[in-house]
């Protein structure tokens, strides 16, 4: 009979370690942003758009010249109350029905149908919590809405082209 020799320390630790090894490492979270996005969008689809949206896209909604004059107060119901400045007020009730349907491009089914204008400050407002934004956003969506197929295609093939160069300066 030929003994064999022990086993060696370091094969004997491979085989401890071999036969107790634990559980794998927990994967890490998510990011934060996913989360948040998903949940965030499911509201969106439900309540319709918040009123900061609403100011991001309010010189494209209105029109330069009244986007000074004006601003997006809150949302209630199906109501979008508007504080303007001055004779303002008159010029968006004469505009309404173009605003509306503008309303709806950006909020969808979730737009507001009606509007509720009163008289105040609305530098007041965009102070407290609207953004102003950056002319290049403002390019992007044009002043008249289109209703043709194609116009609607070549208008967004346009801001497209538009998006792609800014985010791409050395072309």
């Amino acid at each position: 009979m030929t003994d064999k020799p022990p086993p060696s320390l370091e094969t004997l630790a491979a085989r401890y370690l071999r036969d107790r090894r634990g559980r794998p490492a927990i994967k890490g979270a998510p990011p934060a942003g996913q989360a948040a996005g998903k949940i965030l969008k499911r509201f969106s689809d439900r309540f319709g758009p918040g009123t900061e949206r609403l100011a991001e896209h309010w010189p494209d909604i209105v029109g330069e010249r009244l986007a000074g004059w004006t601003a997006p107060d809150a949302i209630r119901g199906d109501t979008l109350y508007i504080v303007a400045k001055g004779p303002a007020g008159t010029l968006i009730e004469a505009d309404a029905p173009r605003i509306l349907e503008r309303l709806k491009t950006i909020a969808g089914k979730r737009a507001p149908l009606k509007l509720r204008i009163r008289q105040g400050d609305p530098a007041q407002l965009q102070g407290r919590a609207h953004a102003n934004v950056s002319r290049e956003l403002r390019r992007d969506v044009q002043e008249k809405v289109e209703i043709d197929p194609d116009a609607r295609l070549s208008s967004a093939l346009e801001r497209f082209e538009r998006a792609r160069r800014r985010r791409e300066p050395g072309d």
